[in-house]
């Protein structure tokens, strides 16, 4: 089962993460992109945390397998 993330939950997480200020004005090809990329930010996330578990030999994902992926997911992401 694959989940994916919606554009109306990524524009109410910009709404809200803009705390009432002016109302960003994001262009429908935007958000699509913007969302897809979330979605695969996510997704990968989830692969290497679910593989460093497996390589450490541990049938459960914890915290500790995605902190030790969190740092690397974000210079791969960074703009």
């Amino acid at each position: 089962m694959t989940m994916h993330i919606k554009q109306s939950t990524v524009r109410s997480i910009l709404t809200v993460a803009r705390r009432g200020k002016k109302r960003l004005n994001l262009d429908s090809d935007a958000l699509a992109v913007l969302t897809a990329l979330i979605n695969l930010l996510a997704q990968e996330t989830i692969a290497r945390t679910c593989q460093t578990a497996a390589n450490t030999g541990d049938r459960h994902v914890t915290r500790d397998h995605l902190k030790r992926i969190i740092a690397q997911i974000m210079l791969d992401f960074a703009v």
